[in-house]
């Protein structure tokens, strides 16, 4: 199953567009007392000092308004070092929600224990590499999260079959993987739903020709064995701030 990407032939410049995404999915494995959760996933924000700090709060104000169960940061938070960026971050203690991220490859490049202080202080807490149990409706609900696949860099391992070898197989699952090719990596564990980023959907056409060869799962809907996988096209920018034919977007997921 795959979802139709529509190609629009707009040029999307700069920070000024909040672009939500109504997504209903199916997951027909999740427990019935979860139907209705909803999650903002904010991917690839790769956030520069030069960013207007009031775009970000009202990025929340908006987020808040939504009213979400969860926010997810699916990766590339931020694009230069995590200490120039504090008066940025404060601004997400402002979400009401209880919000969740693991690394991009570009947070790995430039320190992730730095961006997991800054972070953490600003109530947003890391799941790389770990199991969270959360109680919503009484009912259970697994987070896992992997760093980026880039994390050997840094010295950081992936024990990928041993932290998956963990997962409850009678409760619901979200996976939070920066790269969607993370997706070979769920064999035959229990994981309901992946939720990932790192494509921009080729933020500049023609170029998704050249992220969907390194990337199996391009941008929006698919179906993956049985995890549906959705790649979220992103937020923000690399490089210059401009996207062609590959609109920005900050999906709204409902689990139906």
């Amino acid at each position: 199953m795959e979802q139709t990407i529509k190609k629009p032939t707009t040029l999307q410049r700069g920070w000024k567009h909040f672009p939500f995404h109504e997504i209903s999915l199916e997951c027909k494995n999740f427990d019935d007392a979860l139907k209705g959760l909803r999650i903002v996933q904010l991917s690839d924000l790769h956030l520069q000092k030069s960013l207007d700090i009031s775009y970000l709060e009202t990025l929340v104000e908006k987020i808040n308004a939504l009213k979400p169960d969860l926010v997810f940061f699916t990766g590339d938070i931020l694009q230069t070092f995590a200490f120039r960026l504090r008066r940025h971050f404060r601004t997400f203690r402002a979400l009401e929600a209880p919000a969740y991220y693991v690394t991009g490859n570009h947070d790995i490049f430039y320190g992730p224990k730095s961006l997991q202080k800054e972070l953490v202080e600003n109530n947003i807490y890391s799941l790389d590499n770990r199991i969270l149990l959360l109680n919503i409706n009484n009912t259970a609900l697994q987070l896992v999260g992997l760093s980026d696949r880039y994390s050997f860099v840094r010295g950081i391992k992936r024990p990928i079959d041993e932290l998956f070898s963990k997962l409850d197989r009678n409760i619901s699952t979200i996976l939070l993987a920066h790269q969607p090719k993370d997706s070979e990596h769920i064999g035959s564990y229990r994981i309901d739903l992946q939720l990932s980023g790192h494509t921009h959907g080729g933020q500049i056409y023609p170029l998704h020709k050249v992220v969907n060869y390194f990337q199996p799962y391009f941008a929006g809907l698919y179906l993956h064995k049985k995890t549906l996988v959705y790649v979220s096209r992103g937020l923000g920018y690399y490089g210059i701030a401009l996207r062609y034919r590959a609109p920005s977007e900050i999906p709204v997921i409902t689990i139906n």
